[in-house]
């Protein structure tokens, strides 16, 4: 345990100087992760269930079940399938075996579920490391505060969803960089190195993540870094992201015989909301249905993504205007609610085990907290920003690259939730500003009053 423990202190000690914390601010982020954890621990209790329907979790549990019973990543037919990221999928079949090694019972959604349980807590930890290496230890821990608190992330630790994991990888990417001080020129392969590992598993998660490398490219162009450093420091990063990759894309070659980086769901993602009865929103659709005949799972999977991309594209060159109309009705559905995690806990509708009372007023708690902490997050980004803020200007922009990926494909409260912990960041130092001007107010009134 000594060995682990000074691995542990070294590591962290490389990241970059941070602020020093005194006892009290150690003592306020204990408790943040206990309340964190007690929240999350408590929705679990109650919340974590078989899911069902055919949807996300149910599909995401048979995956990782095949896998952890050593079939592979395989369809229920027994041939490969390369439809969904791996990611996942294959972090859950990890730890769904390692809990088979064990006494603990074989119960795969409360195995998601305190995975993602311990994700959570993770994901809260680093929030303060993000926050208070961009600014300080106050907005640190009120940011922290902010994710241990939120609903809807506090919902999604019940259920088998990647946003959990995806939201920790990132975070952990993303403190690799910011951990710098603003003022360094030159960034350590090995730290460069250690960020494309981190994201491309993040990718393998949701590969929406890969746009984190043009961000990291301009902003060390914008900062003027010097165009061999920019494009030498990109190419480390981005070489540990294919390394990372290859394997996995070199399977799924193998099993299609067709060049599969990591899945095959793009082309679903690209039409489903580019068609003539398309609203931006999650829709099934004829218009997407692609038949094929005599063959395997993979190569289905291969030819329906193909033909799916060509008719999304087809629908762009033809009707430019529809598509500039159900962009913005895309980014309405991405925002018009943060309590997906409550539906998806309820398999959407299939299990419908909360009290319709207390599920509105549920409805209405995260719905509330969201809005207000955008609003608050919006307000702070002018603050956010100034002279020798390089890594402030990489948090932006990683968040807007994030934010923007319902655009692209179809509008689902789902797709706003990895960027829950930069709004959080955001929203902490507008409300320390309310506090040191409130502060300010009421140490002038008496002054005022004297006179």
């Amino acid at each position: 345990m000594a060995t682990v423990r000074r691995i542990v202190i070294q590591t962290y000690r490389r990241l970059g100087p941070a602020p020093v914390c005194s006892h009290r601010e150690r003592r306020c982020l204990l408790v943040i992760v206990l309340v964190a954890t007690a929240l999350r621990l408590a929705w679990v209790l109650y919340a974590a269930r078989e899911p069902r329907g055919f949807h996300d979790p149910s599909l995401y549990e048979i995956f990782a079940a095949r896998i952890a019973d050593g079939h592979g990543y395989t369809a229920a037919n027994g041939e490969a399938t390369t439809y969904y990221p791996v990611g996942y999928i294959g972090a859950l079949s990890a730890v769904l075996w390692l809990v088979r090694l064990t006494p603990i019972p074989d119960n795969l959604p409360m195995t998601a579920a305190l995975f993602n349980l311990v994700l959570g807590v993770g994901t809260v930890a680093l929030t303060f490391e993000v926050g208070r290496r961009l600014v300080d230890n106050r907005i640190g821990l009120v940011a922290a505060a902010v994710v241990a608190l939120w609903p809807n992330l506090i919902f999604h630790t019940a259920v088998i969803l990647t946003e959990t994991l995806f939201i920790f990888l990132v975070l952990a990417a993303l403190l690799i960089i910011v951990a710098l001080p603003a003022s360094t020129p030159r960034i350590g392969w090995r730290r460069l190195a250690l960020f494309g590992v981190i994201l491309g598993l993040s990718a393998l998660v949701r590969p929406i993540s890969l746009m984190f490398l043009p961000v990291l490219l301009i902003v060390l162009a914008v900062t003027r870094a010097g165009w061999r450093r920019t494009f030498g420091y990109t190419g480390i990063a981005s070489l540990a992201v294919v390394l990372v990759l290859v394997p996995w894309t070199i399977r799924n070659v193998r099993e299609t015989s067709s060049f599969v980086v990591i899945s095959t769901n793009l082309g679903d993602n690209l039409c489903m909301s580019r068609h003539a009865d398309a609203t931006g929103a999650f829709q099934s659709s004829s218009a997407c249905l692609v038949r094929t005949r005599g063959l395997k799972t993979a190569d289905h999977e291969v030819e329906v993504n193909r033909t799916n991309i060509e008719r999304a594209a087809r629908f762009v060159r033809d009707h430019p205007a529809t598509e500039a109309k159900l962009a913005f009705q895309r980014g309405y559905h991405t925002v018009k609610n943060d309590h997906d995690g409550l539906l998806a806990s309820e398999s959407y509708g299939s299990d419908p085990f909360i009290p319709s009372v207390w599920r509105r007023v549920l409805e209405l708690v995260a719905n509330a907290y969201f809005f207000v902490a955008f609003a608050l997050g919006v307000l702070a980004v002018p603050a956010f920003l100034g002279r020798h803020r390089t890594w402030r200007f990489f948090f932006l922009l990683a968040a807007v690259a994030l934010a923007v990926q319902p655009l692209i494909f179809f509008g689902d409260p789902r797709f706003h939730v990895p960027v829950l912990p930069f709004v959080a960041v955001l929203a902490a130092v507008t409300l320390i500003e309310i506090v040191r001007i409130r502060r300010r107010r009421g140490a002038e009134s008496p002054e005022r009053t004297s006179q």
